[in-house]
């Protein structure tokens, strides 16, 4: 099932593209307004909670865990909700702030950021799972990175009312990451502040990166593009190929 789930979201986005306009407009030349603007006070909540989840490695044992641990794998599905929300919830009417193109490419470079900051802190920091010893990859947690980042970019994209029930998805992910003992409070705590994190980096990079692949031509508005889901088996990930006739 696990190696379905990402086969099916190729999927919906092609049919997310099928279903919307993809012609580049003004609105996708032009670059955005004030939400793609760096403030300094969007990093105080994923600072508190990167810093929490940091200093909580030398407490993690006080923070809890489930010791005896659980299985359940509801966490492992989840995890990707919202960023599948964030995608196509603007395809079947719901009012939205970018097309699809821009949600696609804003997505994408949350994405590249969250899976830059875990990795390079697992292999860091190299923090024991609960229970184990040799497993080393626990801080930060993963999953809830990725269900943080998608529940930020929903929140900024559809605002508090749909953003609320990806935060809620968000926070069960959470907390089933610690009942099923593969992760400190800690490791959480950090995972979450690095998702929102990179769901707003992504949105202050979109406005460069739509001047590096998109600039504006004189007497020209409109171009060409294509965006083809991918699938790779062996690694089990999804990617995505551009192509623009500009």
């Amino acid at each position: 099932m696990r190696r379905i789930l990402p086969i099916i979201l190729c999927l919906l986005i092609a049919y997310g593209l099928k279903a919307q306009d993809v012609a580049l407009t003004d609105s996708l030349v032009d670059v955005c307004g004030t939400e793609h603007k760096f403030k300094a006070k969007q990093l105080i909540v994923p600072g508190a909670l990167i810093t929490a989840g940091a200093v909580g490695i030398a407490f993690h044992d006080k923070l809890g865990n489930w010791d005896e641990g659980h299985h359940t794998s509801v966490d492992d599905y989840i995890q990707y909700a919202p960023v599948a929300a964030n995608l196509f919830l603007g395809c079947f009417g719901v009012k939205h702030k970018h097309n699809f193109v821009d949600r696609v490419m804003i997505s994408a470079t949350a994405y590249a950021v969250e899976v830059a900051l875990v990795n390079g802190l697992k292999y860091t920091v190299r923090e024991a799972r609960p229970g184990t010893v040799d497993e080393r990859s626990s801080f930060p947690s993963g999953h809830t990175a990725t269900v943080f980042t998608g529940a930020e970019l929903v929140r900024k994209e559809y605002g508090w009312g749909i953003g609320s029930a990806a935060y809620a998805i968000a926070i069960a992910t959470g907390a089933l990451r610690v009942y099923n003992n593969r992760h400190w409070c800690n490791d959480v705590l950090a995972g979450a502040g690095i998702g929102i994190l990179s769901a707003n980096v992504a949105y202050w990079l979109y406005p460069l990166e739509k001047k590096l692949f998109w600039p504006k031509k004189k007497n020209q508005h409109t171009a060409n593009i294509m965006v083809v889901p991918t699938y790779e088996m062996q690694h089990n990930t999804v990617g995505f190929a551009f192509t623009a006739v500009l």
